[in-house]
């Protein structure tokens, strides 16, 4: 499933990557690490139940600022 994603850079070389989709927002040291905790924050929101799993590329991030 394909997202469209905002990141934006903020103070410290911190970023904010948001997926306004789904409402969520996630803050990360540098632009991958806020990539990366958005992308699993969707994969935990779309398991069923903690039995079932989304694999690793299921979630695809389409990225749109710096």
């Amino acid at each position: 499933m394909n997202y469209a994603v905002h990141l934006e850079p903020g103070e410290g070389g911190d970023y904010t990557a948001t997926c306004p989709e789904l409402g969520l927002t996630t803050h990360g040291l540098g632009a991958a690490c806020a990539l990366d905790a958005l992308r699993d924050e969707i994969r935990y929101r779309l398991e069923l139940c903690p039995c079932t799993s989304v694999d690793e590329d299921f979630v695809k991030l389409d990225v749109q600022g710096p």
